[in-house]
Parts: structure tokens; sequence; C-alpha cells
């Protein structure tokens, strides 16, 4: 009754995910609050000659890393001399790596090697793999720095230190059944690519994927998570501008355009 089989054939889009992953891990970390709304220009030479693996290549980084500084509300412009400050990344990995371990006997031809070589005894067949259960880890590592500075000035702004990140994938199976997958490309926990009812199957909650539960204000945001109607909201109203009529406690209704009639944004500006 507990057994079963299950088998994974082709893992290429999982691959894939697991360094999408590790770079949207590893950029969402990247906060550039410090040159919010200044003129910059992403120098991206040092990360064109990185090949990745499928569509996970120099352009999703570079992508990623513009789409990021959108979401800071920087002004990219096409060219260094343009710019006020200069942003360079570079990548110092992008990869996948797994490893399979077994829990019980695993299959070997060991005997039948040696048998073959006494020519009076029969060939002993390949013994198959006798276990309780089998796991599969897959994970995707990025490692992309940046740093900022005054293009005029050449004097450095702020940088990101070591930042890297490691997208996980995890598949075992249990008596031959399976895979149970869990990890950071998972938004749940899965039983051969199908939901797992983790209120009817509560082991599952032990693979939920970690969430975030810092409540610090600073937290970095990464583009997924920004707003960019608040990001971009105007601040500046024209001189003219007329905002609809407001009750005045002292001099009763007022009517438009009189003075004190429209109560502006904190940090709005006249147009000149």
């Amino acid at each position: 009754m507990l057994s079963g089989c299950g088998t994974t054939k082709v893992k290429t889009g999982t691959d894939q995910l697991l360094m999408s992953n590790a770079v949207d891990l590893t950029v969402g970390n990247l906060d550039f609050s410090d040159i919010a709304g200044e003129k910059v220009y992403l120098d991206s030479k040092y990360v064109v000659a990185v090949k990745g693996f499928g569509f996970v290549n120099a352009n999703y980084i570079v992508s990623a890393l513009r789409q990021q500084l959108f979401a800071h509300n920087c002004e990219l412009v096409d060219s260094v001399d343009a710019a006020d400050y200069v942003v360079e990344p570079r990548v110092g990995a992008l990869g996948a790596d797994s490893q399979t371990i077994t829990y019980g006997i695993p299959g070997n031809n060991s005997l039948g090697a040696f048998t073959a070589l006494i020519p009076s005894v029969p060939t002993v067949p390949i013994l198959p793999e006798i276990s309780v259960a089998k796991r599969d880890d897959s994970s995707g590592l990025a490692k992309i720095s940046v740093f900022v500075y005054d293009k005029n000035e050449r004097t450095p702004i702020w940088q990101s230190g070591v930042n890297y990140a490691r997208s996980t994938s995890n598949d075992m199976w249990i008596f031959g059944a399976g895979p149970l997958q869990w990890g950071t490309i998972y938004d749940e926990p899965k039983f051969a690519g199908h939901r797992v009812n983790t209120d009817f199957f509560n082991i599952a909650k032990w693979f939920e994927r970690p969430r975030y539960t810092s409540t610090a204000e600073n937290k970095p945001k990464y583009h997924s998570e920004f707003s960019f109607n608040d990001a971009l909201q105007p601040t500046v109203l024209p001189a003219e501008y007329q905002g609809p009529v407001r009750p005045n406690s002292e001099a009763g209704t007022l009517a438009p355009g009189e003075p004190n009639s429209v109560t502006p944004p904190a940090n709005a500006q006249p147009l000149k």
C-alpha cells in the first residue's frame, strides 16, 4: 500500500526558474534609495559577457536592474555624459547545483563485476536500488554586486557589498511515490506537480516556502512589490491650479481662486 513509482524526466524549466529566481532575489535586496530621483547611467559592460542558461542571461540581469532602479524613482539616461551618477554592476556567480540523497541501499554492479573475473561463477545481475526514500535537491545561485559613484567627482556614493542569493527546489520520493516538491520557486508544496492541501495534509506545512516576516520600514522593495503610482505621483502643481472649494471655519465657504482655498501637498512646488 505504501509503494509507488514517480519519475521527473526533464528539468530544463526548473533549472531556468532556479536561476531566474536567484537573480530576482539578489536584485531585490538592492536598495537604490540614496540615488532616488537622480539622473543615473547603468554601466552594464561587466554584465554583457554573462551567458547564463536559457533565457536567464545578461539581458535578464540588466532588465532586472533597470526595473529595480525605476522602482526607486531613478531617472535612467542613455549616455554617461547626461548622468550625474553611474551604477556599475558585476556578476560573480550564476549557475545551478544539484545533489541526490538515497535513504537505503543504492543500486550497484560491484558484485557482478567481481564475479565476471571468475570463469566458473555465473554473472550476478545488477542489484536494484532498495530505498525507503529518495531526495533530489537543486539550487540556483546568483551573486550580483553593484556600486554607485559620482560621475564628475569620481567619489563613491553607495555599494551593495557581497550580495548573493540561493533559490531552491527539493523533490522527495517516499517508497517510490512522488515527487513531493517544495522550495523557493514554488508558492506552496506540490505532489507530482499538483497542489497539496496543507489543511488536510499537515506534514506539508513543514515544507512551505519561508516568508519574510520583518516589519522594518526601511526594507528595500523589489519591483514586483513596488507601486509605480506611488513612486511617480506628481508633486509639482501649476501656479494657476485651483482645487475644490473647501470650507473655512473663520471665513466661511471660499470661492474658487481666493487665497487659502487650496491645500497643496506638503512637498509640492509651483511651476516656474
